[in-house]
């Protein structure tokens, strides 16, 4: 997964980068096939750290916001949330694979009770 990182009003630290891409190993397998892009967004306003992911994967975009006192904590609970809607698009996309042959193409034949 690539992911590239924006700060604003804050300098994005390598312990921050580690955090990031630690949550995203966790929730990697979720994006099996095509690579995913995420581009992750702090900002820090008045004491509110304010998080932000935009995940691309396959035609899909998964964006998700989050703001905490903490930035640790506001970067955890964005990528929850990118990892509920990951989830949801994933089951989305299996249920379609998964589809039930139509009544019209079973052959119908004599069964003897």
């Amino acid at each position: 997964m690539k992911i590239d990182y924006t700060g604003r009003h804050i300098e994005v630290t390598e312990a921050i980068r580690k955090h990031t891409s630690s949550h995203f190993d966790r929730i990697e397998q979720l994006f099996e096939g095509k690579t995913a892009n995420a581009h992750i967004i702090i900002e820090v306003e008045r004491g509110r750290h304010r998080s932000e992911a935009v995940v691309k994967w396959r035609n899909e975009v998964l964006n998700a916001t989050s703001i905490d006192d903490d930035m640790y904590h506001s970067i955890s609970q964005t990528i929850d949330k990118i990892e509920k809607q990951a989830r949801r698009l994933k089951e989305k996309i299996v249920d379609k694979s998964h589809k039930a042959t139509k009544v019209s193409q079973v052959k119908t034949g004599n069964f003897v009770d």
